[in-house]
């Protein structure tokens, strides 16, 4: 971890448990962890601040960290959110579409619609 931090990381995103020993060092060494389960949101974070998900554990090379302009804790809708911001110039390809409902029929039926648009706007910028 003492490796990590003197690489220049700020913040470590970690795909499973941390232990309390991990913890600690991290804390002492103040380092932000975020902690994501689902193996698609860390690939689609490692793609959005062009980091590589690291299997090994060990100093991260300068190629495999990824950069973030700002890192936060915001609320929204009631919830506490983590958001990577990017710099205004800085093309991730990314995008985040926040949905709200009344019902969680609505909100399937939303998020049903933006992925047929999401869709359809993929296959008319292919290439062919």
């Amino acid at each position: 971890i003492a490796g990590i931090a003197a690489a220049g990381a700020k913040v470590v995103v970690a795909g499973g448990s941390i232990s309390e020993i991990a913890q600690h060092y991290l804390d002492k060494y103040k380092l932000v962890v975020v902690k994501i389960l689902s193996k698609w949101e860390l690939r689609r974070l490692c793609r959005a601040v062009k980091a590589t998900a690291c299997a090994k554990l060990g100093v991260p090379t300068e190629d495999e960290m990824g950069y973030a302009a700002k890192v936060s804790v915001q609320e929204l809708s009631g919830r506490r959110v983590t958001v990577f911001q990017q710099a205004n110039d800085e093309d991730t390809g990314i995008a985040t579409v926040v949905l709200r409902g009344s019902s969680m029929q609505l909100l399937d039926n939303m998020e049903r619609s933006i992925n047929d648009a999401a869709a359809v706007a993929k296959q008319l910028c292919k290439d062919g």
